[in-house]
């Protein structure tokens, strides 16, 4: 999960860390928080593009 602040400009819709410092995530719908929350996850490494390059076999 990539943590962005959504009092910045232009924030998309999203789940993000709950802006009171709760351990939990709260979803901001692109113009103001909601009162949508979800437990705190620890985040999951994503593919990149090194391990996907190298992990191609060819077929003979």
């Amino acid at each position: 999960m990539t943590v962005v602040n959504p009092s910045t400009t232009a924030a998309p819709a999203g789940w993000y860390r709950d802006p009171l410092g709760i351990p939990q995530l709260r979803w901001w719908n692109g113009i103001a928080w909601t009162n949508h929350i979800q437990e705190n996850r620890a985040e999951v490494p994503s593919w990149t593009s090194d391990f996907a390059a190298t992990s191609h076999s060819s077929v003979a």
